[in-house]
């Protein structure tokens, strides 16, 4: 078991309310698992209290000794002071330089040149591939067209072995290739 959170409640970075759980569930090594449930269930707010970014107010976080867990947020914003490129970016990121095409194609660019899809594989690639032994994908669908969701289940489904996901969506599609599914609920 590489993750298990046991009863946990959690609340909003900085605060103590609202209340967000008691939510269990486990993931095993190479498990992929889908947390879902409506906008505001506080899903993204769980995988801030995993990585110690929330509070974890009661209840237990475990994690197995040496794992390494990664964060893979949603629209996250490049800075245009720091002009990195897709290979400057990957080597910070601590991930495999040569993902396949079409990624490999962006990598000379800029990331504040791609488009917020483009941006987003490139992460998600950063994340499957980077330190990691559990990857936290949160809503790594959003916002790509066709094509680019193709990609990510590409991406998704040619991870290394033993990578443990746990995806945040409302892609039912994206849900329907995860192992099992844990569903929230607003407090």
């Amino acid at each position: 078991m590489r993750l298990e959170l046991i009863d946990l409640v959690t609340a909003p970075p900085g605060t103590h309310s609202p209340r967000i759980g008691p939510v269990s569930l486990s993931l095993d090594v190479g498990e992929t698992v889908a947390l879902t449930g409506p906008n505001g269930a506080g899903k993204s707010t769980l995988l801030a209290a995993i990585t110690g970014h929330a509070p974890v107010l009661s209840g237990e976080c475990r994690i197995a000794a040496g794992s390494r867990i990664r964060l893979v947020e949603q629209d996250a914003r490049p800075d245009r002071d720091l002009p990195v490129n897709g290979h400057d970016f990957l080597a910070l990121a601590g991930a495999a330089p040569q993902p396949p095409l079409p990624l490999s194609g962006w990598l000379a660019r800029r990331l504040d040149e791609l488009s917020g899809g483009q941006r987003q594989l490139l992460r998600v690639w950063a994340g499957l591939t980077g330190p990691a032994d559990v990857v936290l994908l949160d809503e790594p669908s959003n916002n790509l067209d066709a094509r680019a969701r193709h990609t990510l289940f590409r991406l998704l489904d040619r991870r290394p072995a033993g990578l443990g996901l746990l995806v945040v969506s409302h892609d039912a599609e994206l849900v329907s290739r995860c192992a099992r599914q844990v569903e929230m609920r607003p407090a």
